[in-house]
């Protein structure tokens, strides 16, 4: 009887969406995803609301890195008017976590971007990005996008 009972408790929890077990990778991954929706639908209010006020974002489109979170903000605005449609296919996602208040995210990803003619251009990237957890709320202070060199 105490089995069943430990069994049905079991099945509650994986089925009632509460995750008893997440830990900062979950917490994460969670966060990334509407991110990346985000990215997509060209908001940039919620794609860039994970940014901390001090954060640092370097990207391949510009020679310097762009600081603090409104500095951030304006850079996305330009880059979604610029690019109003944009796919973007991640390729060998790994999440690390270093206690319960550092998480480190790597990958590379394609961007097949649309300009307002609708010429697409392609970018094979690498990307990190550096969360904190802080204040109790996960925040990006570093993120790092380059585009990988072509093979010839």
């Amino acid at each position: 009887m105490k089995q069943r009972i430990a069994a049905l408790c079991f099945s509650i929890l994986l089925t009632s969406g509460v995750s008893a077990w997440a830990g900062p990778v979950e917490d994460i991954a969670q966060i990334s995803g509407p991110r990346l929706q985000a990215l997509l639908d060209g908001n940039v209010d919620a794609y860039t609301a994970a940014y901390a006020d001090n954060a640092v974002f370097h990207s391949s489109f510009t020679p310097f890195r762009i600081e603090g979170k409104e500095a951030i903000r304006a850079f996305f605005s330009g880059l979604f008017r610029m690019y109003p449609q944009r796919h973007v296919f991640i390729r060998q996602p790994i999440t690390r976590a270093y206690n319960d208040y550092l998480v480190i995210q790597d990958s590379y990803a394609t961007l097949n971007w649309s300009n307002e003619e609708g010429k697409t251009e392609t970018y094979d990237t690498r990307g990190s990005t550096v969360w904190v957890k802080t204040g109790g709320r996960w925040q990006i202070v570093d993120q790092h996008v380059s585009r990988l060199p072509i093979s010839r």
